[in-house]
């Protein structure tokens, strides 16, 4: 016995040798990787040594986190935690100049706002990862693109550190812990569909709640008994996330009130059913707090306000269930895709999650949970609060309001994770009594790689998922630039989008806006939309004059390369270097912007 000891804690040491010197290798490959020029996939272009070395490293964590014990099983989930992360920060890495080419551009604008003192902290309705990044870079000396970039890779290590965190407050159990860790590993709120991992104030929130989770945790079990003059240091440090996350974007923060505000019912009704969630503390002023910040912070903002208002006039004007995902469907279908593929590879492992989260919440309810009574006011707890969030789920769903079901999807996809892996511990501590520990725990170490495999190719855009990267290239920004300086007064239009967001990023988002830069597209002019046979050089030189055309490479490629040439072909993009009275006035490599001449669209 002594011996199978001893020779198992040294496949555990051998194991994590080759593990971290696997990510080191990964790192040093992938850090000395930067791009040359604008990356249509991140997957496809970071060096295949990288990805063995970060895929090694995952498999010593997942099984020795699972079967090792003490010392080597505390390494391996650190290990795995260090993969995952690497694997979520390639473009710091790597020194992408930035990335995030929609809102995250905008929001490279809001950030150089404040940082000139363009815009106050308070005129912003989410300054939270704004300032961060500011901080970083004053503190730092990098530049503000880049300290972006870092910004998110802090969020990201929030969300991997306090998931398994918060599981063992809950459950004190160390395989529900290590399962948690390795769930968190999936990442799973990042569907890239409304939650990115790229600047989206949004998106970090959902994965800043791990850490308010674990605080909500720790105050309900009263882990600390020490008490300040008002209340105890975990009930202020509660307080203070609680505010944070009001900063980082209001919306999540009214999905934590919604969440709190359940529970606190719960408490209440179980001081009369005689059940645990009773000897709890009530979190009437944490919850009270939270809902005072939000109430103080939001209605100052027309942004806020108006989102509600909105919601509330779509609902009454009658529903459009799925209206985006009808859309989306039949553009899918016309480059070779489809709906139920696209499902699959973004939501097959978030659905298996969400299965095993309801049965738990199922048997919770029903009392059927063989473990400690705090367990199962834990899985009530979480259960009850996916109700008033699955219900705005709902109603955005059914209006189709700017996607915004799919950030409510993001933030229950952190409560579910959580619940996910205490099932999934249970099943393990269940197939245990029929069979060895061990096997039981390989099963799992399986199937956790299996999960993986499934959801590391999501984490990013890419034509897998039938998009480009959001990589954005200094070149791309030093074009925009150059066209916005020399353009006169000639405005600014773009084949699918704007271009208004690479003007927010060059300028700042105020003299954007003021200065109008960019007018329109190609692709949502109503009135001559320059698209399939009429994505012509000469149809844009007779119906856009006085314009300044400008792209990037990555919508070049985006169309050519991913949607296989449809609305806007190779020719036409040929014919734009041919056709009399389209100038190209600009090319550097990541920009070309062309001129129509008023003077050639009137003779014509």
């Amino acid at each position: 016995m002594a011996s199978d000891t001893h020779d198992s804690r040294r496949w555990e040491k051998g194991a994590l040798l080759v593990g971290f010197v696997s990510l080191a290798v990964a790192v040093l490959v992938a850090h000395g990787s930067p791009p040359e020029t604008y990356e249509l996939s991140i997957y496809a272009e970071t060096p295949l040594a990288f990805w063995l070395g970060a895929g090694t490293a995952l498999l010593v964590g997942v099984f020795v986190g699972l079967r090792g014990a003490g010392r080597p099983r505390k390494l391996a989930l650190a290990l795995g935690g260090l993969s995952a992360l690497a694997i979520a920060s390639v473009p710091v890495l790597r020194s992408y100049y930035f990335f995030g080419a929609g809102d995250s551009l905008t929001h490279l604008g809001w950030a150089k706002d404040i940082a000139s003192g363009r815009m106050g902290v308070l005129d912003l309705l989410y300054p939270g990862t704004h300032t961060i990044a500011i901080f970083l870079s004053d503190a730092t000396g990098m530049a503000l693109n880049r300290a972006i970039l870092v910004m998110i890779m802090a969020f990201s290590a929030v969300f991997l550190v306090f998931l398994p965190l918060a599981t063992w407050t809950m459950t004190h159990s160390r395989l529900a812990s290590a399962t948690a860790a390795l769930s968190g590993f999936l990442l799973l709120p990042i569907t890239n569909i409304s939650v990115y991992q790229m600047a989206h104030p949004t998106s970090q929130a959902i994965l800043f709640l791990p850490l308010v989770v674990f605080l909500l945790a720790r105050y309900l079990v009263e882990a600390d008994r020490d008490e300040l003059l008002v209340g105890t240091p975990t009930g202020v440090l509660m307080a203070v996330a609680s505010a944070a996350i009001v900063l980082i974007h209001p919306q999540q923060a009214l999905n934590v009130v919604f969440v709190f505000v359940s529970i606190l019912g719960l408490q209440v009704i179980a001081k009369w059913w005689g059940t645990r969630e009773g000897d709890h503390p009530l979190l009437a002023l944490q919850t009270l707090f939270i809902g005072g910040a939000f109430l103080v912070w939001a209605p100052r903002h027309e942004r806020a306000s108006g989102a509600a208002s909105a919601l509330l006039n779509m609902i009454l004007n009658g529903p459009q269930v799925g209206g985006t995902v009808t859309q989306r469907a039949v553009s899918l279908s016309s480059i070779g895709g489809s709906v139920p593929i696209l499902f699959v590879k973004l939501f097959l492992v978030a659905t298996v999650f969400c299965g095993l989260a309801g049965l738990l919440i199922l048997t919770g309810f029903l009392g059927r949970i063989e473990d400690s009574p705090d367990v199962s006011a834990f899985v009530r707890y979480l259960g009850i609060g996916l109700v008033p969030i699955g219900t705005l789920f709902t109603a955005y769903f059914v209006v189709s309001y700017e996607k915004l079901h799919f950030r409510q999807l993001g933030f229950m996809l952190v409560l579910i994770t959580i619940l996910g892996a205490i099932a999934l511990s249970k099943g393990v501590e269940r197939l245990s009594t029929r069979y060895s520990s061990g096997s039981a725990r390989t099963a799992l170490g399986v199937v956790m790689v299996v999960m993986l495999a499934l959801s590391v190719p999501s984490l990013y855009q890419s034509p897998y998922m039938y998009q480009t990267s959001s990589h954005v290239t200094e070149a791309q920004m030093n074009g925009f630039e150059t066209a916005i300086e020399y353009k006169g007064s000639a405005p600014l239009i773009g084949i699918r989008g704007s271009g208004e967001r690479w003007s927010d990023a060059v300028l700042g988002y105020q003299e954007s806006r003021e200065r109008k830069m960019a007018v329109g597209s190609l692709y949502a002019n109503e009135k001559h939309p320059a698209v399939d046979e009429n994505f012509t050089g000469e149809y844009i030189a007779r119906h856009y004059e006085d314009r300044y055309l400008a792209y990037t490479d990555r919508a070049k490629q985006q169309d050519l390369q991913v949607y296989d040439g449809f609305r806007f072909d190779r020719d036409g993009f040929r014919s734009l270097d041919s056709t009399p009275g389209l100038s190209r006035v600009e090319t550097n490599g990541g920009v070309q912007v062309y001129l129509t001449a008023s003077e050639t669209n009137s003779t014509a």
